[in-house]
């Protein structure tokens, strides 16, 4: 473990539930994410495969002019610069073994200058700093629901952008 505490939502934790109705809105809460951070911060992405996880990615890297995102599974990471800041995409899908996670060094992902969004954090649970902003994603008939929980300084602000940003992609 390099120092990193694991994250556990405290009572203090705050979570803005929003509905995706279609591919479209997936990516534009991808948007609204973008929108709202900066760098060092750390997103992380849980839900079923096909919930939408890469999906998010993409939109946030589009809203950012990084271009588009493809999953980074079979190489575990991809780095994205070309936009304002930034973007490292990282899966650890194909993680199965605990063990394999001090191989992998993903202290090299999380940086003061740039955004890291993990899909399947649960794989390094001990890896990712408590602020952490925890996307949780869900199958919800032909659409999904995210729940968005954050905490620390900046939570209210980008909590309220949300909340602001949820309301239209459910309209």
């Amino acid at each position: 473990m390099n120092g990193r505490k694991r994250v556990a939502m405290s009572a203090s934790a705050t979570t803005v539930s929003i509905s995706l109705p279609d591919e479209s809105a997936t990516r534009g809460l991808g948007a609204a994410l973008a929108a709202v951070s900066t760098p060092g911060a750390v997103i992380l992405l849980s839900g079923p495969l096909g919930a939408g996880k890469t999906t998010i990615v993409d939109g946030f890297t589009e809203a950012l002019g990084a271009g588009h995102a493809t999953s980074p599974t079979f190489v575990i990471a991809h780095s994205y610069t070309g936009g304002r800041m930034p973007v490292w995409h990282v899966d650890l899908y194909r993680i199965e073994d605990g063990r394999d996670i001090t191989d992998l060094d993903l202290a090299q992902y999380v940086s003061d200058e740039a955004v890291t969004l993990v899909e399947w954090p649960e794989r390094a649970v001990d890896e990712w700093p408590e602020d952490a902003l925890a996307v949780e994603l869900s199958v919800d008939g032909s659409g999904r629901r995210a729940w968005v929980t954050g905490r620390g300084p900046d939570w209210n602000r980008v909590a309220q952008a949300l909340r602001a940003a949820g309301a239209r992609l459910e309209a």
